[in-house]
C-alpha cells in the first residue's frame, strides 16, 4: 500500500515539472515575440529625405 502512494506522488511530481517547463517555454516565446515587434516598429520609422536645387 505504501509503495502505491510513492508511485502516485512521483507521477504527480513529474507532471508538475512538465507543466512548469511548458509554462516557461511559452513565457520565453512571448518575450521573443514582443522583442520582434519592437524591432520591426523601429525599422518602419524610415523618413524620406528630398534633395533639390533651390531656385534663385
Amino acid at each position: 500500500m505504501k509503495s502505491n502512494w510513492v508511485k502516485y506522488i512521483f507521477i504527480v511530481f513529474i507532471i508538475a515539472i512538465l507543466i512548469f517547463a511548458v509554462l516557461k517555454m511559452r513565457e520565453e516565446q512571448q518575450n521573443e515575440q514582443l522583442e520582434e515587434e519592437a524591432t520591426s516598429s523601429e525599422e518602419e520609422q524610415v523618413r524620406e529625405i528630398r534633395l533639390g536645387i533651390a531656385r534663385v
